[in-house]
């Protein structure tokens, strides 16, 4: 009705103040959330009095959309404030309908607002150490399956629903508490029981995809555990419904968090089995996943952060095997671009400095200066997959001569600048290229490869560390992206 629209406009209007919602009436009270434990509201609005808020008028009639809406602005602030107020309103129309006042009830829609709540002071980081958003939201949604457990006559209407599970899953997922990942874990093995005796809810893989990744958040227990998930899905395969089947997003999640606890050995080489094992299945048709671009970067990304010597060589057989199958298999989401064959780069830079190493000469082909020699002349020559030398690439180049040449064989200062003239004509020259050539050169060295010594003095730049890319000529910045010609600023090359 229109008094209902009008306050509802109001609401809207506040809402742009979300941070600062201001209220006609007193001091804050303490409330309960239906089913859960007390909240203390710091927002003026005394949820008792809601004739003070004039939405009930002399014979008329309020609506739920009135509720709804009032809810709407609450769940939408991303701040704790907000979300106990929100708590507190459930509460009083609870109330109100055990009374009369009201003929509708609250639904699970205005729960799953709340819960939301919740989940947005984690995703905003809106919280202290005394409250836990994502507690919260797991106690609504206790709540609201007990209710639905106990078989109450005319509960139905709070039955909760996917996105009951999804925003509470969510809320854990984005909770930095140390036992979210065990909890969020357990709320998808709650999930699971329930879908076994309610119809209306499915587990999904994107719930499993979630729980996987959030266990990186431990890099003790997680590798184990999320690996444990991801074989109990995948095992379960055959009798799970189509929603339920893991897909490569499955994959990338359990690959990408082997790349992140790098900390433990023999991630890599976990990562690098089941990406082989993942394809081996989907080739039987024992499988759906098919390992993408994702997948094979994130086992590239276990190698390099794995610091070992053998890592260029891992890297390079996989790029090469996402060559091998584009050209093969038709598979065009594999075809290697520029930051594919960087990563290569990327890997040998890496490595252990190889100079010292006995037989390090023998190594050939298998050296990791010759495999970034052979990738930086594919970069440079025409190649079918077009991709081009960048920024990156120079910079990847010089870190490894400096890593695995020694400083005092009498090649190394000649292709080191043969390189950065290169670099200059290309027009490649970034902060990331510029600083990592300034520290493979001693500092005489460096400043008459830019220009000479007395050029800078005159600038004011006695020290080489001084010199940015905005002292050098525009055309050897040319095919840099602004962004990157700033101090520190480096191209995502993963």
């Amino acid at each position: 009705d229109d008094h209902s629209n009008s306050y509802i406009t109001t609401l809207l209007t506040c809402k742009d103040k979300a941070s600062n919602i201001e209220s006609p009436v007193s001091p804050p009270t303490t409330k309960q959330v239906a089913g859960g434990p007390s909240s203390t509201t710091g927002i003026n609005f005394d949820i008792d009095n809601l004739d003070d808020l004039n939405l009930i008028g002399p014979n008329q009639e309020l609506t739920s959309k009135s509720f709804n809406s009032m809810m709407n602005v609450y769940a939408t602030t991303g701040t704790v404030e907000g979300a106990e107020k929100g708590a507190a309103l459930l509460k009083k129309l609870e109330e109100m309908h055990s009374s009369g006042e009201i003929g509708f009830r609250p639904d699970i829609y205005l729960y799953n607002k709340l819960m939301n709540a919740w989940h947005l002071c984690e995703k905003s980081n809106d919280k202290d150490d005394s409250i836990s958003p994502a507690e919260k939201a797991q106690e609504i949604l206790d709540y609201i399956i007990e209710q639905c457990e106990m078989g109450k006559e005319g509960i139905e209407h709070i039955a909760p629903n996917d996105v009951s599970f999804s925003i509470c899953l969510h809320a854990w997922c984005k909770s930095n508490r140390p036992d979210a990942a065990e909890r969020a874990e357990q709320l998808l093995r709650r999930k699971e029981l329930f879908v076994r005796k309610y119809e209306g809810v499915v587990v999904k893989a994107t719930d499993y995809n979630r729980v996987i990744s959030k266990w990186k958040d431990d890099p003790v227990k997680g590798p184990e555990r999320a690996t444990l998930l991801f074989d109990e899905v995948l095992q379960r395969y055959g009798d799970s419904e189509e929603k339920s089947r893991p897909t490569a997003a499955t994959l990338n999640a359990l690959l990408d968090l082997y790349a992140k606890c790098h900390e433990q050995d023999h991630l890599a080489e976990k990562a690098q089995h089941y990406l082989n094992r993942m394809n081996q299945m989907h080739k039987e048709r024992k499988s759906c996943i098919l390992p993408d671009v994702i997948s094979y970067r994130s086992v590239i990304d276990a190698w390099i952060l794995r610091w070992h010597k053998d890592s260029p060589q891992k890297v390079d057989a996989l790029v090469k095997e996402m060559i091998e199958k584009y050209r093969h298999e038709g598979r065009t989401d594999l075809c290697p671009d520029s930051n594919a064959l960087n990563l290569v780069l990327k890997a040998c830079s890496h490595a252990p400095a190889m100079w010292k190493e006995e037989g390090s000469a023998e190594k050939g082909n298998e050296h990791p200066i010759a495999i970034a020699n052979r990738i930086f002349s594919m970069l440079k020559g025409k190649n079918q997959y077009g991709a081009n030398a960048t920024h990156a690439t120079y910079s990847f180049m010089f870190l490894i001569y400096k890593v695995h040449m020694d400083f005092r064989d009498k090649r190394y200062l000649p292709l080191m600048k043969n390189m950065w003239k290169h670099c200059c004509k290309d027009g490649l020259v970034s902060a990331f290229a510029l600083s990592t050539f300034r520290d493979s050169l001693l500092p005489n060295d460096f400043l008459e490869s830019i220009g000479g010594k007395a050029k800078f003095e005159k600038l004011g730049k006695a020290d080489v560390k001084s010199i940015t890319v905005q002292d050098l000529p525009k055309e050897w910045c040319r095919n840099v992206s602004p962004a990157l010609k700033g101090k520190g600023r480096r191209e995502k090359t993963w």
